[in-house]
């Protein structure tokens, strides 16, 4: 019989609940120091403390743009758990990205971290903030990011009145005398909220605001309620996650993909995480072999690298148990196929950061089809359709359409973008993905392609995913992708983007043969750009946009010799 999970409706009440019932386990393991339930329990109280001595009230943004660590999985409960909101940026944010979410969020406090391997953080940040000056009760004043009040940063900083993080950690003390470190008149700010702390959170208050990766333009910011625990819990339990698994935590904890499948739910078994800063495919398997791993999470880029890694240098990873892999794409599916005997057997789901992530599942007892070639089923509560776009009517089982969902757990709304919002929703609540996906037979959604992604070719319609899956066969390929080149006569027809091995195909031609007699005619790419990588998201998913754009310069230059 299996433990019973841990449940509560608000995020910040979690780790005083696993505490509670797990103690002295492992809660999870970061650059060789472990840390109990019982310690995860005491940090999270101790950074709230600091947060409330420091003057974040409740409703405030707290931006965290640090990479993964046992500090950041703290903060991201000690920020909700005093009524704030957790505002995570992608680590990959430049110049330009950081001051829009940060003045888009409005976030009053930043945590950062001063370096991350060869990236100045601060550098950028101190740039971003634009001409800044402090007060004399040590608020921050920036040009660009007039929200900002105060900076926190991990390492040595360059930025006017940042405080470091010992000083601001040691706030947080229990019995720590903050007459030094603050104003009399921030003391008495102080004693105010300790007693507005004392209002709980309800489930539908705003806890997070995720930033989706934006294809075009900025990104937005999504609203999300504590709503999302009723989700993690249901997956948990139909993943059968065991207080006996060890997770791997290498997703960024900026997604809701690592927050919630990664921290949240292994909270609630009462399992224990490895936490990795970054994903490196070497280190993740010397992880695995180490701390005897039983679930890793990832899209095919990352089992496609631990398939590679471990053809050139074996490694015991016998202790998996299952991972979670993105599938339904024709070209996911051989990957998925080698990947339950090569890594381990697999769950597949479908979901959007605007729904709290996955919202359906592949269960444990699905067949090898199931998993490598279709999404799961809706969770509990959950509602799935697909329709024409067109007509707005549903499509017939095992047609395709636009997947749409109906779901409790759905975003409060994008951030200062009322239009948007509405756009992204009907007037009877369903939320309109703008992904293509079929309804099967046996009750699975199956998510195909984006919509967008889908090429008409002579007034056909081609999905890339089909034509990659192909290319993906051919021995030596890594990694492919293909969009669509303007032309004159068909409209659009295929290009791809190949990453192939030192033994793999160097010239068009090969590709080409390789899918002759295969596909239709009108879906063999007319050119084949051999790249030394793809463009990538923090997660792992190839941008289209980006190879779209690369290919509208590259040909505007080819237009101009």
């Amino acid at each position: 019989m299996t433990t019973p999970l841990v449940y509560c409706d608000v995020i910040g009440d979690l780790p005083a609940l696993a505490a509670e019932r797990w103690g002295a386990r492992h809660a999870f393991t970061f650059e060789d120091k472990s840390w109990s339930y019982q310690e995860v329990k005491q940090e999270v109280d101790q950074l709230a403390r600091a947060l409330q001595v420091l003057g974040v009230k409740q409703g405030d943004r707290v931006a965290l743009w640090l990479t993964n660590s046992a500090y950041l999985e703290c903060l991201l409960f000690a920020v909700i758990k005093i009524a704030a909101v957790a505002v995570p940026l992608n680590t990959r944010y430049r110049t330009q990205d950081l001051a829009y979410a940060l003045k888009n969020s409005g976030s009053v406090l930043l945590i950062s971290a001063g370096q991350s391997g060869l990236v100045n953080f601060d550098a950028i940040l101190l740039e971003a903030l634009g001409q800044i000056s402090v007060d004399v009760q040590g608020l921050l004043h920036s040009e660009a990011v007039s929200s900002l009040k105060r900076v926190v940063m991990m390492g040595d900083s360059t930025v006017l009145g940042a405080m470091r993080w010992e000083s601001f950690r040691d706030l947080g003390e229990p019995h720590q005398d903050d007459s030094q470190a603050l104003s009399d008149q921030s003391r008495q700010e102080t004693r105010v909220q300790q007693v507005r702390s004392a209002i709980a959170p309800q489930p539908t208050d705003l806890a997070l605001i995720v930033y989706t990766s934006g294809t075009t333009g900025n990104p937005k910011g999504v609203l999300l309620s504590h709503n999302g625990m009723r989700l993690c819990f249901d997956r948990a339990e139909a993943m059968q996650l065991q207080v006996s698994d060890i997770q791997l935590t290498y997703l960024p904890l900026f997604h809701v993909y690592a927050i919630s499948y990664s921290m949240i739910m292994s909270f609630m078994c009462g399992g224990a995480q490895v936490i990795m800063s970054s994903f490196q495919v070497d280190h993740a398997l010397d992880l695995i072999a180490k701390h005897r791993v039983t679930v890793v999470h990832g899209f095919d880029a990352h089992f496609n690298d631990f398939m590679l890694a471990l053809a050139k240098k074996p490694s015991d990873i016998s202790s998996l148990r299952f991972g979670t892999l993105t599938v339904g794409a024709d070209s996911t599916i051989e990957l998925a196929q080698a990947a339950q005997t090569k890594v381990c057997p697999t769950l597949s789901g479908y979901g959007v950061t605007e729904l709290w992530g996955g919202v359906t599942l592949t269960p444990q007892d699905a067949n090898l089809e199931q998993r490598c070639a279709a999404s799961g089923y809706p969770l509990p509560g959950v509602e799935v359709r697909v329709i024409n776009p067109e007509t707005q009517q549903p499509v017939a089982r095992g047609e395709v359409g636009e997947i749409q969902v109906r779901s409790y757990s759905r975003m409060i709304g994008y951030h200062n973008q009322p239009a948007a919002t509405e756009q992204a929703f009907d007037a009877e609540g369903w939320y309109k993905s703008g992904d293509a996906g079929v309804l099967r037979a046996d009750g699975h959604v199956r998510f195909v392609v984006r919509l967008k992604d889908m090429l008409k070719v002579g007034g056909e319609n081609v999905s890339p995913a089909e034509i990659e899956g192909l290319i993906a066969t051919l021995s030596g390929v890594e990694y492919v992708a293909v969009v669509g080149k303007p032309d004159a006569r068909l409209s659009e027809v295929p290009v791809a983007f190949i990453v192939s091995s030192a033994s793999g195909p160097k010239q068009a031609q090969q590709v080409i043969a390789h899918c002759k007699g295969k596909i239709a005619s009108f879906k063999i790419p007319v050119v084949c750009y051999f790249v030394d990588a793809l463009p990538m998201t923090p997660t792992g998913k190839i941008q289209k946009e980006v190879l779209r754009t690369r290919l509208r310069a590259m040909l505007a230059n080819e237009n101009k010799g």
